[in-house]
């Protein structure tokens, strides 16, 4: 589902927390209604939460832009930048977002209207964002042959902001080309919502497809088997170990166990060579609540993670916007991310029309 659109001087937001059962765009014609959007829970997607930071910080040159030729200028994008980062809790997204933003193309610089280069640098944003996933998406596709029994971990990648991406645009692609012959949805929350909104997301494709409790999935492999493992990552260490949704660590160990192919999609910028190990990701825990409200529990505590650390050696590969990484990944992750090309023009033609 697309999340976002940016048309002229306006900004609306599809709030992600209302999605599917009502379709609400919130429209944001200033850097302070985008903050506040961010931070209450509308957008649950960081990538899209960081091109909409983009994107604020143009309303914030746009409001201001007679001082453009002034110190004021520079102050005043500070201040919009102060608030975008904290809407996000400083996430890593949006801190690399801004960072661009501060460090336009090098053939920008060069325009004496600063106004033009700022608005110019986040399209380009949003457009390397975009043609980084379709990479991602072909990417994934070529390890699938014909008659490929799909599973795919659900927490991410329902919301974008112009074609699918992550694990369901590698699966929408496998569709096109007529590859795919089984797809599973392992959801990992309770009420399903992440599988269910992807199911509904496939279903507009004409993609059949299963929806299953993650504390499946383990039986579904033994019984049923599949092909090939996707799941959406957060975060990859120097040497391949992933920070990954709640539940992800489990779904490695029985694809380990039953020898099937774990593969993690994640853009390269994801890919963090200044942590040596998951150690680097912390064992920080979750809120307690959200396992017990709505429960009859007791005098009962709740658990649990704030997500899941897998060692590289359950990893398969990592299909990102630059290539396929295998192990070893202390070499073939550091050649993704430094060496590894961008590639920014490639044929969608085969997307039917959707490019």
């Amino acid at each position: 589902m697309i999340a976002l659109q940016w048309q002229g001087q306006v900004l609306s937001l599809l709030d992600q927390s209302k999605y599917p059962q009502e379709e609400v765009w919130i429209t944001c014609t200033d850097v302070k209604t985008v903050a506040e959007v961010l931070s209450s829970g509308a957008v649950k997607e960081e990538k899209i939460a960081a091109v909409a930071g983009v994107y604020g910080y143009c309303l914030a040159a746009l409001e201001h832009q007679e001082l453009q030729q002034t110190p004021a200028f520079d102050e005043k994008l500070a201040e919009a930048k102060a608030l975008l980062l904290a809407s996000r809790n400083n996430a890593r997204d949006m801190v690399l977002a801004m960072t661009f933003m501060e460090n336009p193309p090098e053939a920008y610089t060069k325009n004496v209207d600063r106004l033009t280069t700022i608005l110019a640098t986040a399209v380009t944003f949003d457009r390397e964002q975009v043609v980084g996933d379709r990479n991602t998406c072909r990417n994934g596709t070529d390890l699938m042959g014909e008659g490929t029994r799909l599973l795919i971990r659900t927490d991410r990648g329902a919301f974008h902001s112009a074609s699918p991406c992550g694990a369901l645009g590698i699966a929408r692609r496998g569709l096109k080309r007529n590859v795919l012959e089984q797809v599973t949805l392992c959801e990992g929350r309770p009420s399903l919502v992440a599988g269910t909104l992807l199911a509904q997301e496939m279903a507009k494709d004409n993609l059949p497809c299963t929806v299953i409790p993650d504390h499946a999935a383990a039986t579904f492999l033994a019984r049923q088997g599949a092909h090939l493992v996707l799941t959406d990552g957060i975060l990859a260490a120097k040497n391949g170990d992933l920070k990954a949704p709640v539940g992800t660590y489990e779904l490695a160990i029985a694809c380990y166990f039953h020898s099937i192919p774990f593969y993690v999609v994640l853009n390269a910028n994801d890919i963090d060579l200044e942590m040596e190990s998951g150690v680097g990701h912390g064992i920080d825990e979750g809120d307690p609540k959200s396992v017990t409200d709505g429960l009859d529990c007791g005098g009962a505590q709740g658990w649990t993670p704030a997500y899941d650390v897998i060692p590289a050696f359950l990893i398969t590969g990592f299909i990102t916007d630059r290539g396929i990484a295998c192990a070893p990944y202390e070499e073939t992750l550091e050649h993704t991310v430094k060496y590894a090309p961008k590639k920014m023009i490639v044929d969608f033609s085969d997307l039917g029309g959707q490019a």
